[in-house]
């Protein structure tokens, strides 16, 4: 009998400025009757918002991923966040197109979602899902 490991939840970007971008990931575990009976966060700090930095700090990779892991459960309501701290270096509309946020999501090992999203630059992103072990809504 396979055990039960839960909800995965990853986030990562190949945007060579990614780093400019904290990511708060958070959920609530709900059960069957949609009662809370688990709450978790996981982030991806770079800096602090308004820190206009002009490069990546030192031990920020480009390959930078935000992993969030929740328990078994009915559901979770899923809350995504990036947040800009640094803003664009260009206020060129050519130069500050929108980009690639990629949006895996996992339960007991199975693929549930794999998509691609796209941010703006200038305010990042709030996301809201709803996921059980049957999908993502």
């Amino acid at each position: 009998m396979a055990t039960e490991k839960g909800y995965r939840i990853e986030v990562s970007s190949p945007y060579e400025e990614w780093w400019r971008y904290n990511v708060e990931l958070m959920c609530g575990c709900f059960d069957p009757a949609g009662n809370r009976i688990g709450f978790t966060t996981a982030e991806s700090r770079v800096a602090d918002v308004g820190s206009n930095l002009t490069t990546p700090p030192s031990g920020i990779t480009p390959d930078r991923r935000a992993v969030l892991e929740a328990p078994v459960c009915d559901h979770l309501l899923l809350y995504i966040y990036i947040i800009p701290h640094t803003l664009p270096a260009s206020n060129d509309i050519e130069a500050t197109k929108p980009f690639p946020l990629d949006l895996l999501i996992e339960c007991n090992g199975k693929r549930l979602l794999k998509e691609r999203r796209t941010i703006n630059q200038w305010s990042g992103a709030s996301i809201e899902l709803k996921v059980s072990a049957a999908g993502v809504e």
